[in-house]
């Protein structure tokens, strides 16, 4: 009864121990290369790193296979840091054997898989060879967790009784076993079917693969294994050559990967764990390096940040020096829709050099990661990360270090910074408006009170202005004393000055609208140009007129008109010495008047420019008028729903535009000109 229950014991401890397996261990000669790769060691061992796939020392270690599936994302380096090395064996140890016969017997069948996926034309050679080399997972997963057991299960030749071993100490067989820890870890179906269905015990349910066409392939590999010196179930093959070529060839190839021992004699636990320390530490470097190098992106990027940057050029800025993580593939940094500058901006992408981000790239996906840059303002961003299929580790990076604090306290600086920037720009353009909306004031007010003058000084001096005149006029009737008639002319003259005074301050403040009526521009143009003609040549002053689809009736007013064209005219004569030019254009375009009046004066100064349209004005000296000309012409256009703009330069001349909306002429007074001009 006690050698039973031992027995028993014995059983449900290996079971435990097997379903208490996570992963497969490692090679020693793969943990070397890996951290010789890494290194950039030139030892011989390291130059194996430059070997084809297939080639490698690792691309023999079903352990390490087993582990780059399911860990496709991970740094080679941490598989070296987390899995145990296959314990060291003497050569001569049965131990040893039995791995060697295992791991040939393994090579073999993942060799005869990628020589048979390749000879049918797939396109994954090298996918069948890891396939194969992962068919025996149950045998390893045993030898892992008991060499001894090993030993017993291979020095067993009945099939049958190595059966009911299986049973009596796993409670299962070992293809089940392949299958039940292929799920477990979370294989990939191509796995568990190669790990379960690859023996001649599975041929009645081959039909129970995902793919059986890939698992026929797997299972024609075992079949050719079976029949070489490192059969699992035939004493007979392993003492005899085959004969058929392709097996010859295959044998050959095993011998020539397979020469030294599966469990280096040479490791040592000491070595195990500085080896895997080694690997922590190297992956603690290149972490330390990567962040190093990403804050220095950072620095370099806000030392080139100027005073004036946007929110929009700062996020084009930020996305391109998030392209320059070696993860990153393609990165957009956008503001939230709180923040300035919310727009999405194109999504730069990384073009070979970390430095060199290139055209956004045509992608529809979402990204892989999303980093929320909320600092101290309310107003936040996010990084968009498009990255690389081994780098879902990467947003845990960089949200578990400052470098995520630091770009989030950027942000909220350059977000802050905008806002007070559109704060003072609103205060500016509150300022200015209220500036305009004073002037106006005033300028109405001013007028205003210049009515009231004009009104009680035209109400106060028209009588006696009457009265001096009708006495001038009675007195120059009666006399014949030419000294008398003149000094009565004179008086005349300037109590009709005082009048006409008088009558454009009236007109000034308060200003009659508009008289619309029937009118051809280029009659009244050319009749102040006449006028204007008379007086340029009393002073040696070339005037030239260019009228140009003036001709057609228009609905205006002619006397705005007239009154414009004299008041830019007399303005250009006054302002233009002797030998001088004055150029008047006039235009039909678009349903107006365009009408620009040019002369080669002396131009006008910063302060005649600011006071130019003020009334009372006048830059000439004193005694040639009020000033108040171009102040009445600017008045006619404003009611005629024009405007009048002058350019000028100092010693260059001065040149005023003005345009004047003219008006269609309604259809029953065109009806009324043409029969006025027929009869």
């Amino acid at each position: 009864m006690r050698g039973q229950s031992g027995r028993k014991s014995a059983t449900q401890d290996l079971r435990l121990r097997v379903e208490a397996l996570e992963h497969l261990p490692i090679r020693a000669v793969t943990a070397r290369q890996v951290l010789a790769s890494a290194e950039g060691d030139d030892s011989p061992s390291s130059a194996a790193g430059s070997l084809k796939p297939g080639r490698r020392p690792e691309d023999l270690d079903p352990g390490w296979i087993l582990g780059r599936m399911l860990t496709a994302d991970a740094d080679p380096l941490q598989l070296v840091a987390d899995r145990p090395w296959w314990p060291a064996a003497d050569a001569a140890a049965s131990r040893a054997e039995s791995f060697q016969l295992i791991w040939r017997h393994t090579v073999a069948v993942g060799l005869a898989a990628r020589t048979i996926a390749r000879d049918r034309g797939e396109s994954d050679p090298d996918g069948y060879q890891r396939l194969g080399m992962l068919h025996g997972l149950g045998l390893w997963a045993v030898a892992a967790a008991d060499p001894d057991w090993l030993v017993r299960w291979l020095g067993e030749p009945d099939l049958q009784a190595r059966l009911r071993l299986e049973r009596a100490h796993l409670g299962t067989d070992l293809p089940d076993l392949g299958r039940r820890l292929a799920e477990r870890w979370g294989c990939e179906p191509a796995v568990v079917d190669a790990a379960w269905l690859h023996g001649p015990s599975s041929e009645p349910i081959k039909g129970a693969a995902v793919d059986p066409a890939r698992n026929a392939i797997i299972r024609e590999a075992y079949r050719w294994a079976e029949t070489t010196p490192w059969s699992l179930s035939s004493a007979a093959h392993r003492e005899a050559m085959p004969q058929e070529p392709h097996l010859r060839i295959l044998v050959a190839e095993v011998q020539s990967r397979c020469g030294t021992l599966f469990a280096a004699a040479d490791a040592t636990a000491h070595e195990e764990a500085l080896s895997r320390r080694h690997a922590q530490m190297s992956l603690r470097l290149r972490a330390a390096e990567d962040q190093c190098a990403s804050q220095g992106r950072l620095l370099q990027a806000i030392s080139a940040s100027g005073p004036t940057e946007t929110p929009e050029s700062w996020a084009a800025r930020a996305g391109m020096v998030w392209c320059s993580e070696p993860e990153v593939t393609a990165a957009r940094v956008a503001w939230t829709p709180s923040a300035p500058g919310a727009s999405t901006g194109p999504v730069p992408q990384r073009n070979g050099a970390l430095d060199r981000p290139a055209c956004p790239p045509s992608r529809s996906g979402r990204p892989a990661a999303t980093i929320l840059l909320r600092g101290g303002s309310p107003a936040s961003a996010e990084v968009q990360l498009w990255c690389d299929p081994h780098a879902d580790g990467l947003r845990a990076r960089l949200e578990q270090n400052e470098l995520a604090s630091a770009w989030a306290s950027w942000a909220s600086f350059v977000a802050a910074r905008s806002d007070l920037e559109a704060r003072l720009q609103a205060v500016v353009a509150s300022s200015r408006d209220h500036v305009s909306a004073e002037s106006q004031r005033l300028t109405a007010a001013k007028l205003d009170a210049l009515a009231e003058f004009a009104a009680g000084a035209g109400h106060e001096l028209n009588n006696p202005l009457a009265v001096i005149v009708g006495r001038a006029q009675l007195l120059l009737g009666r006399s014949t004393d030419p000294e008398l008639r003149r000094s009565l002319g004179i008086i005349l003259n300037q109590a009709q000055r005082t009048h006409r005074i008088l009558r454009d301050l009236m007109f000034v403040a308060r200003p009659q609208p508009p008289r619309l009526r029937a009118v051809r521009p280029s009659e009244v143009l050319r009749t102040s140009v006449a006028w204007a003609r008379e007086s340029c040549s009393t002073q040696d002053i070339a005037l030239t007129a260019d009228i140009e689809g003036a001709d057609a009736p228009a609905w205006a007013d002619p006397d705005v008109l007239g009154q414009l064209a004299d008041t830019l005219l007399r303005n250009a004569i006054q302002a233009t010495a002797a030998g001088g030019e004055i150029n008047l254009q006039a235009r039909v375009r678009d349903g107006e008047l365009r009408l620009s009046v040019a002369d080669s004066g002396r131009g006008l100064s910063t302060q005649d420019a600011s006071h130019i349209l003020d009334p009372f004005y006048c830059g000439r000296q004193a005694g040639r008028g009020l000033g108040l000309g171009l102040s009445r012409a600017a008045r006619v256009l404003e009611l005629a729903g024009g405007a009048l703009t002058w350019s000028s330069m100092p010693g260059q001349g001065t040149t005023f535009f003005a345009l004047l909306p003219l008006g269609e002429v309604p259809d029953e007074i065109s009806d009324r000109v043409r029969s006025d001009r027929v009869a």
